[in-house]
């Protein structure tokens, strides 16, 4: 019931606690989920299922973008993928609705940010929708391949999600994570990094520097596998808009579709603070920043990458770039 890179702390006892605690939670991801309790107005699948319902260019380039992502993952010393049925998939919807990477799931913010797409790390799956109006009786079709483009980019980024370094320890409360990738929390819930300020252009919070980099991670992928299959971009619309964002050649983005203004979204909130920030710290060395970035958050062990920041800005540079001010320093 462990994930590749998560790691228990504490006495024997302690750590069976934390064991079986986490296994309740994800023998029955879908139970524990709530999903129809949490969106009744869409119906999941699972993705095993939805994989074996395409064909054609949608199927080509899953399957491209899934072995590109098992070398590339063998490369950062990782033997697995998230597993296909861990990843629930809303394929329909009774009010309209258009699904995809960027799909809010519910129309208003939730608690724990239900309403956002993406990697549940309790219950060690996924909750991610088929692209496309997920809404209409006889849906307007869309561009081939574009379907599997979409899937690909959600199951790639979810899949460095789940293999992210977790630490975890029982707390006063329950069970705490002390460990995020290469973030840290006190059980009091403070965070070593601390928020952006508002409408910063670049980042220096670990949150989204690791969400930034697993988009490029996956659009990377994305982008190998278009290739691979031979997939071109279609020439306008939100396909061409969804194939683009897919594989990181973003462009201006218009339109009041709400799909569109969330794709944009994302951008201006991950995507763009994450390259603004290794142009800043890396300059030429843009993408062995990356890399120590993306090996560090799924291995736990800063070393490298401190090491990298330490040679060219000088000892305990980390701490620097990251650590809040309100962040105390266990002793």
């Amino acid at each position: 019931m462990l994930t590749p890179n998560e790691h228990l702390t504490g006495s024997t006892r302690q750590k069976r606690e934390i064991y079986d605690r986490l296994a309740r939670f994800r023998a029955d991801p879908r139970h524990t989920l709530r999903l129809a309790e949490r969106y009744p107005r869409l119906a999941f699948g699972t993705m095993d299922a939805l994989v074996g319902t395409l064909s054609g260019r949608d199927l080509e380039v899953f399957e491209a973008g899934v072995e590109k992502a098992r070398d590339r993952l063998a490369g950062l010393g990782q033997t697995m993928l998230l597993p296909l049925e861990r990843v629930f998939i809303a394929v329909s919807a009774t009010t309209p609705a258009y699904g995809g990477f960027h799909h809010r799931l519910l129309p208003y913010r939730a608690p724990d940010d239900i309403q956002a797409p993406g990697y549940r790390y309790v219950q060690a799956a996924a909750v991610i929708s088929r692209y496309g109006d997920l809404h209409t009786t006889a849906p307007t079709a869309c561009t081939p391949g574009i379907i599997g483009l979409d899937l690909l980019h959600a199951y790639i980024h979810d899949t460095f999600h789940y293999l992210t370094y977790r630490s975890f320890r029982l707390g006063t409360n329950g069970i705490h994570r002390n460990q995020h990738g290469i973030n840290f929390r006190r059980e009091s819930g403070q965070t070593y990094s601390a928020r952006d300020p508002q409408d910063s252009a670049s980042t220096r919070n670990l949150g989204i520097i690791m969400e930034g980099a697993f988009d490029r991670e996956a659009a990377a992928i994305a982008r190998d596998a278009t290739l691979a299959a031979g997939l071109a971009a279609p020439v306008d619309g939100t396909d061409a808009a969804a194939f683009l964002d897919a594989i990181g050649a973003r462009e201006p983005i218009a339109g009041d579709m709400p799909y569109l203004a969330s794709m944009s979204a994302y951008a201006g909130l991950v995507t763009k603070p994450y390259a603004a920030f290794l142009n800043d710290i890396g300059g030429p060395e843009t993408a062995e920043l990356h890399h120590l970035t993306i090996r560090a958050t799924l291995d736990g062990n800063l070393g490298l990458l401190q090491a990298w920041l330490d040679q060219r800005y000088g000892p305990g540079e980390f701490a620097a770039l990251f650590r809040s001010g309100a962040y105390v320093v266990a002793t």
